[in-house]
């Protein structure tokens, strides 16, 4: 085991409550369905996504929108509490303050905190720079991509055409700054990439992976999702679905038109 690990669950050990590790990932890849697995923990528990890591100072998150508005939710705070978070003078007492003030965890009373917030994936050597914790960044086949936006857009299947010619652009631009995340995950060791259709296929190792790598015991219970706050992930257990309903639900032609136009994204697509 390498010192950064053994450092890493010392650390653990000794610090109730504080940040424990990062998840993140293109939007729509996972990450909220990661986020429920490991919420299935006894001592384990977050807000829906926080994104604080994204600013040079955690006073300029207290503005940083859409972020900071999402966190009167999603930790269940008011503004004074963020306030209160903002005015930390680093990132490390911003999160504490942020679990002192927060009843979205209140109950649970958690020994340790995890942040999902994917769009850390653009930004992710920035971000462990900012904060050193251990991050999971999770992935999904572009297919599967193109097929979560298209039903976003709530635009009928006849006008697919045109809106993948809408989407397909703005989409591989902001995909480009993505995958440069990935691949500095790919190889660093503070960083362990998932794929979610190992997750669907290959759930118990898998999902153990992820425990293991941030020092949390795994047990088989935990794939049955008895505690989601939140219902972005449909199901109370892990759905094959998830990763595979673009076979039929998103035309061949524009399956075709995704491997051809997203193919220098070639360690995201998935051999189905």
């Amino acid at each position: 085991m390498g010192t950064d690990k053994m450092s890493w669950r010392f650390w653990r050990k000794n610090m109730h409550p504080s940040l424990g590790f990062l998840i993140c990932g293109l939007e729509h890849s996972g990450t909220t369905m990661v986020s429920d697995l490991f919420r299935e923990h006894p001592i384990a528990d977050s807000g829906f996504e926080c994104g604080v890591l994204l600013c040079n100072t955690p006073s300029e998150f207290l503005t940083f929108e859409p972020f900071c508005r999402h966190m009167y939710v999603g930790w269940g705070i008011e503004h004074d509490d963020l306030s209160y978070a903002c005015s930390a003078q680093s990132f490390e007492d911003f999160y504490q303050r942020l679990f002192e003030r927060s009843k979205s965890i209140e109950e649970k009373s958690p020994n340790i905190i995890f942040d999902k917030t994917p769009r850390y994936i653009t930004q992710l050597r920035q971000v462990q720079k900012r904060l050193n914790r251990p991050a999971i960044a999770v992935i999904k086949d572009p297919r599967s991509l193109a097929l979560s936006d298209f039903k976003r857009s709530k635009r009928p299947l006849d006008e697919i055409d045109s809106w993948y010619d809408e989407w397909k652009n703005p989409k591989i631009v902001y995909m480009r700054s993505a995958y440069k995340g990935y691949l500095y995950a790919w190889k660093n060791k503070n960083c362990h990439v998932v794929r979610l259709e190992d997750i669907c296929f290959n759930a118990k190792s898998t999902v153990k992976s992820m425990f293991d790598f941030v020092g949390l015991d795994f047990k088989n219970k935990y794939l049955y999702l008895s505690n989601k706050r939140f219902n972005n992930t449909s199901g109370s257990s892990i759905n094959v679905g998830s990763c595979m309903a673009f076979m039929d639900a998103l035309p061949t032609r524009i399956q075709e038109r995704v491997c051809s136009d997203f193919s220098e994204f070639d360690k995201w697509f998935y051999p189905f």
